[in-house]
């Protein structure tokens, strides 16, 4: 009889742990620490002159729990060819020990017709890269980009639970 109710106790403590990550798994959720972006236009115009054009830089620090963009005002090129938009990003502070945090960063050139080509990057550790767009616009006219960092961290949220 003892091992029958031993039996029954782990099983119901392993059922109950099962439920208890379940509900806890819906309690986390990603909470905006900072974000920035900065951005400016491009000039298509009617020639065949095209290339590649570096917009500005971004960074983000999780010591500091902030983030930096930059960027030019104002891009012209050509309609002629593929051009490409480049950024630089970095990544500095460490993430603390046991932070769950997380730096993104998006690049996104709209062409004249309103379109919009991104490319986004995440980072949760020291790092620095490069975001990079290419594409061929089909009529002259004005664009424009968008340089965005962001710190995310997730977070515990019991109140989520309850309250959904």
């Amino acid at each position: 009889m003892n091992k029958k109710i031993m039996w029954c106790s782990i099983a119901l403590i392993l059922v109950l742990a099962g439920a208890l990550a379940y509900v806890m798994s819906y309690a986390w959720e990603d909470v905006i620490v900072d974000a920035t972006d900065s951005g400016g236009r491009v000039v298509f115009l009617d020639n065949d002159s095209q290339g590649t054009f570096t917009l500005g830089g971004t960074y983000a620090d999780f010591r500091g729990n902030r983030v930096f963009s930059n960027s030019v005002s104002s891009i012209d090129t050509g309609i002629g060819g593929s051009s490409t938009f480049t950024t630089s990003w970095k990544m500095g502070g460490k993430n603390e020990l046991g932070s769950a945090k997380t730096a993104v960063f998006t690049l996104t050139v709209w062409d004249p017709a309103g379109v919009p080509h991104s490319i986004t990057r995440e980072s949760r550790e020291v790092s620095s890269g490069t975001l990079s767009v290419s594409f061929s616009p089909h009529e002259p006219g004005e664009g424009r980009f968008l340089l965005t960092s962001t710190i995310y961290e997730s977070r515990m949220n019991f109140s989520t639970l309850f309250f959904r």
